[in-house]
């Protein structure tokens, strides 16, 4: 039977590359300049007369995004998915997002992102899967194992070392060569050489001067070289920069595009000229044609459509799995159900939806479950639930801003405005006119005569005079993409490259003068949803009237308080850093007074990454619940009440103050003339904080329960190509609940530079109250190595293996002694036998 299956698996092997042969035999040099390109932003050309279909991709790290007019599921974003340590889950992620590609008519997913959290600033730090790269290797393996097995094609990204989103396009990330391969480069190793994922995303930035897309270093030697890859390399939008550098050093497919991109007519010419060898292209077809025969032979006859109950389901036991309960203090969590009477919500996460924003992020999820809408209907009636923003008005707080209050250049009243048509191929001659107000719901129609009912913008400029002096909240309540700038401050900025967004309201304050005109520009992109925008504010209160003071009251006299502020995708998001580490607004003044109002009250952070906490000696319970997607409000519910015990460990060190953190200490950060050190070099997240003996707010690894767990009997016995570890794990409390159990590596001394312990194995189990398991981990010898010039090595001495639930929280270690020095070229983690 298994010599059968293996026949059978080379005989499959053998025919796809004999058809890849045939097809690329028979193709002309333009048709396979063709599969070099795109054809449009998101698909490849077709070749009727050979059979070959365009090939569609989509966005997807959390969901598939494309097409936007088909509702799909949102999962929760990376950093959520790391947090589980569960790539047994995170597999099942992957295959429903592969099941829900196919429902929409795409191949390619455009996920995962696996750079490593360098700096918490990082505007995309929330998609990839925290700072350690075994953790992100592991979780990345899940995903992609996942989404293939579905007949669809993975895509990790992006290759290398894109740890910023300031400055991108240009900044050169200038590092050692020990750097890239022990900590930016094992992720993408593990993608390829266990995932076998096929296909590969280069990212924009430069890596010591050279970028990605022409780094034959990276492509040729690395990629596929040494680890063998077979798929293709497909550049992120725009990262081409040349046309001879980059094929010859192994780009092989340039997106988006067209034939008058890099990889289009140009590449053709250069070929008839001679300066790119006509096999260098045939390589390029074949690698594409190979991915596009493997997904054939693996697709399913069927697929579930997208956002069905299975898929609802997976995305809540993620949704449960991946918060981190920070602190407990005094028991305060879970809340009780019996008794209660009157709950609090307070905060502008409370009620915001989060699966939308944030660049390729973004998903139209068909509903979302927010924090509010799931403590509410957890209840269900049991006790009164209400809420108070406490931050920002509410809903019922504003209304558009009023045409007398609002000037034209020339003193008329309202704003001037500008239509324009935007594409390919558009002509539209733009209309002008003067709207007394933006308030408006087009829909579907066309704004103007003339104008086209989708792909057009409108732009407001003016004054904006007010009546009253005071604090202001000013923003939008808009579809698609807005933005909106007063006095030269934005505002609002919800464009992240003028996508598509559903329904949102976005503000932010500004002090404003009777009587003073203030400049305000606000701009509106239609995409694919219903056009919708209102331009809103409202004063802010004064005294003990103020957004603050109502929540202060609130919390006061309600029995349980439960208290929902981070960040946002707009504050999160792609083509920008974060400039600080603050709640966004108000919210770090309003979590300090409705902490003194109520001591016992329960903070939950929604945000992407690491954020400041000067209020946190003032509470008893924090749940850090990231972005939770769909479902996150109905499993923060289970958890606050106690249904669901958490068991999320945090993936990313929280500094106590950004001035911990490495790139920042350094003085790395931001660029300066183009360039990022990487001082740190090996010395990122938790081996900078462990080696340099820093006091981090919350460690790598560290999530409570609500049970305890113990640990003892720990044993490391060599075994083939390593040891192995095991050790027993007792659930001591009343509850069931979820332990994830880690070994990490620490050198007693070193011939170079070591970080004091790093992360080489891990392993999830879930135990009943009075339970016992035992845990096996294998530890390979190249757990125990370092990058030289020599390649990988081990060198003898001594080390301790050391066993616990955080970084900071050993229960458990054991010396040994490797005798014997050992080098080899081959991968630094190679995967422990499954």
């Amino acid at each position: 039977m298994l010599i059968a299956l293996v026949l059978g698996v080379l005989c499959r092997s053998e025919s796809i590359e004999s058809r890849v042969d045939d097809l690329v035999r028979r193709m002309t040099l333009e048709e396979k300049i063709s599969l070099c390109h795109g054809a449009t932003d998101f698909a490849t050309a077709a070749i009727p007369r050979l059979g070959i279909p365009s090939y569609k991709f989509s966005d997807g790290p959390n969901g598939v995004r494309y097409p936007w007019n088909v509702p799909t599921t949102s999962f929760a974003t990376g950093v959520s998915m790391a947090s589980t340590w569960d790539p047994t889950l995170i597999r099942k992620v992957g295959a429903a997002i592969g099941e829900e590609t196919l429902a929409k008519g795409n191949s390619v997913i455009l996920g995962p992102g696996v750079n490593i959290v360098r700096t918490p600033l990082g505007g995309r730090s929330f998609e990839y899967y925290g700072e350690d790269p075994w953790l992100a290797r592991e979780t990345a393996i899940g995903f992609i194992e996942g989404v293939q097995s579905k007949g669809v094609a993975a895509c990790v990204k992006h290759f290398a070392a894109n740890s910023i989103e300031n400055q991108r396009g240009t900044v050169s990330a200038e590092m050692d060569e020990r750097t890239l391969r022990e900590i930016y480069l094992p992720a993408f190793e593990g993608a390829v050489r266990e995932a076998h994922v096929k296909t590969v995303m280069c990212a924009y930035n430069r890596i010591n001067g050279s970028y990605c897309s022409e780094n034959p270093h990276l492509i040729n030697d690395i990629l596929k070289g040494e680890w063998g890859f077979q798929g293709y390399l497909m550049s992120d939008w725009g990262a081409v920069h040349s046309t001879i550098p980059a094929a010859l050093a192994g780009m092989d497919l340039e997106m988006p595009g067209n034939e008058y991109n890099f990889f289009g007519k140009r590449l053709e010419t250069a070929v008839k000229e001679g300066k790119v060898p006509e096999s260098v292209i045939d390589d390029k077809a074949k690698r594409f044609l190979r991915v596009m025969l493997e997904l054939d032979a693996t697709k399913p006859k069927s697929v579930p459509p997208p956002a069905c109950k299975a898929h609802l389901d997976v995305a809540e036991k993620l949704a449960e799995e991946a918060p981190v309960l920070l602190k407990n203090d005094s028991g305060v969590l879970p809340l009780k159900k019996k008794g209660l009477r009157s709950v609090v919500v307070i905060g502008p996460n409370a009620d915001q939806r989060m699966s939308f924003g944030g660049g390729s992020c973004m998903v139209n999820s068909p509903m979302e479950v927010t924090p509010l809408e799931g403590i509410r209907r957890y209840l269900g009636g049991t006790a009164k639930v209400s809420y108070v923003n406490g931050s920002e008005p509410s809903p019922e707080d504003t209304t558009p801003i009023p045409a007398d209050q609002l000037q034209t250049e020339d003193g008329q009243t309202g704003l001037a405005c500008t239509i324009s048509a935007f594409g390919r191929g558009q002509t539209v001659t733009p209309v002008k006119r003067v709207d007394t107000k933006i308030d408006f719901a087009w829909g579907d129609t066309a704004p103007a005569p003339g104008i086209p009912d989708k792909g057009y913008m409108a732009r407001w400029t003016g004054y904006l005079v007010p009546k009253e002096s005071g604090m202001y909240y000013v923003g939008t309540l808009a579809t698609d993409s807005s933005r909106v700038e007063v006095d030269s401050k934005r505002l609002v900025d919800n464009s992240d490259g003028w996508g598509t967004h559903p329904l949102q309201r976005v503000m932010n304050k500004v002090e404003l003068i009777a009587g003073a005109k203030v400049p305000i520009t606000v701009t509106f992109r239609k995409g694919d949803d219903p056009a919708e925008i209102h331009l809103l504010w409202a004063k802010a209160p004064e005294g003990e009237q103020t957004w603050i003071g109502k929540a202060v009251q609130a919390a006061k006299s309600s029995d349980a308080v439960v208290l929902v502020v981070g960040t946002n995708h707009f504050w999160d998001g792609e083509a920008h850093d974060k400039p600080n580490l603050n709640l966004y607004g108000d919210q770090d003044r309003l979590a300090e007074a409705v902490l003194e109002a109520n001591p016992k009250t329960v903070v939950v952070l929604v945000n992407g990454t690491a954020v400041e906490m000067p209020w946190i000696s003032d509470a008893h319970a924090i749940l850090e619940d990231w972005y939770g997607g769909t479902e996150a409000g109905t499993a923060l519910a289970k958890i606050l009440f106690g249904e669901v015990n958490p068991s999320g460990k945090l993936p990313l060190t929280f500094p106590a103050m950004l001035s911990q953190s490495p790139p920042t200490a350094m003085g790395d950060y931001p660029p300066k003339a183009g360039k990022l050190p990487y001082s740190d070099g090996i010395l990122v997240g938790y081996r900078y904080f462990d080696t340099k003996k820093v006091e981090p707010l919350f460690p790598f690894g560290h999530g409570l329960s609500y049970t305890k767990f113990g640990y003892s009997a720990l044993s490391v016995s060599p075994e083939k190509d390593g040891f192995a570890v095991k050790c027993q794990v007792k659930n001591e409390g009343q509850t069931a609940g979820s332990e994830v159990v880690q070994v990490y590596v620490r050198p007693k001394t070193s011939k170079v530079l070591r970080p004091f312990q790093e992360l080489k194995g891990f392993s999830r189990i879930e135990l009943k109250p009075g339970g016992k398991a035992t845990v096996n981990i294998a530890l390979p010898s190249s757990a125990f190595s370092y990058y030289s010039e020599h390649g990988w090595t081990v060198d003898p001495g001594q080390y301790e293996v050391a066993v616990g639930s955080s970084s900071r929280d050993i229960r458990l270690h054991q010396d040994l002694e490797i005798t014997a020095p050992t080098a080899s070229s081959a991968s630094a983690n190679p995967r422990a036998a499954r």
